[in-house]
């Protein structure tokens, strides 16, 4: 049990308290409740609880981070892709409270190249657009151009319902030009691009994309901050969201990051200088601290605040 802190949760916007049993969320709620539970509570000391982020597209290489990293960084999930051994070695050096989902390439005669991760797989742009037939698997497809998205959006939408069906998603590393804002809103696809460079985010959001990121940052706090400001910027929970909640939903995982009684307990301990609520409408205070909202705060992310500092997971708060 933990108290004495701020907790991110819709269950209750306004919660300071929360305890954990077996690996699920127990309880949400007040210090008072918490404390009459269990009065030897952990207390947070004014520290912030959320659920873990997701790196949602990990292409393993040499200038990769590994799992300490990612894990020392606040992530608690990460999508990885690459070659099966590549793959297969993540996951065995990953530290413990980091889990891993693999998608290894993706071979036409074989179909995914791992027992481990056998419903997933990677593939190039290049070599989903040649495939004779949609493979029946969770197939993620790296994307390294406007000028390749046009013809893998194309083919998509040839086979609507079976990449829907399969949870295809897509990996687009480049900025996204504009003229593609609608047809991924319109694919069902989910896509997971890199908020730090030039996106159309607020456009991608209200065209229904499914959005998550993949990092490039050295803390998943700058990605929502990247998300959050700038020309074409969302608003502070829909990049957090994206960092957590749709990163799950995308490897088909719908009840994943959020933290409420049953949920997955892979939270993270944060120090934070202060929790705000963004207002959308840039006509006014761009933060607010007005609890009438009834909306959780997140930290500030303003160019000139400090971004938060990981204190621990659960497993060693």
């Amino acid at each position: 049990m933990y108290f004495g802190g701020d907790v991110y949760s819709s269950v209750d916007p306004f919660a300071t308290a929360l305890g954990t049993k077996d690996g699920k969320v127990s309880f949400i709620g007040s210090d008072e409740a918490a404390l009459a539970a269990e009065p030897d509570a952990i207390n947070l000391d004014g520290d912030f609880l959320t659920p873990g982020f997701v790196h949602g597209g990990l292409t393993l290489g040499d200038s990769a981070p590994g799992g300490d990293r990612l894990l020392e960084s606040g992530f608690t999930h990460v999508h990885v892709l690459g070659g099966a051994e590549a793959v297969a070695d993540f996951r065995a050096r990953a530290p413990q409270g980091l889990r891993v989902i693999g998608y290894p390439e993706f071979s036409s005669e074989a179909g995914p190249a791992s027992d481990t991760d056998a419903e997933r797989a990677s593939i190039a742009a290049a070599d989903f657009l040649a495939l004779d037939t949609m493979p029946e698997t969770s197939l993620y497809i790296q994307v390294e151009s406007n000028r390749r998205l046009g013809g893998v959006l194309d083919r998509v939408r040839e086979h609507a319902a079976l990449a829907q069906r399969n949870g295809y998603r897509l990996l687009l590393n480049f900025s996204v030009d504009d003229d593609f804002v609608t047809p991924l809103g319109y694919s069902g696809i989910a896509i997971t691009l890199d908020p730090a460079q030039p996106q159309p985010l607020a456009q991608l959001l209200s065209a229904g994309a499914q959005v998550s990121w993949t990092d490039s940052q050295e803390s998943p706090w700058a990605a929502v901050r990247s998300a959050v400001v700038g020309e074409n910027g969302i608003g502070a929970r829909a990049a957090f969201n994206a960092g957590t909640r749709f990163a799950h939903r995308a490897a088909g995982n719908p009840d994943g990051g959020v933290l409420a009684p049953g949920a997955e307990a892979d939270l993270v301990r944060w120090q934070v200088d202060r929790l705000v609520v963004q207002v959308a409408d840039e006509r006014v205070a761009a933060w607010s601290t007005d609890p009438r909202s009834g909306t959780p705060g997140l930290p500030e992310l303003s160019p000139e605040v400090a971004l938060p500092t990981r204190i621990a997971t659960v497993g060693d708060a």
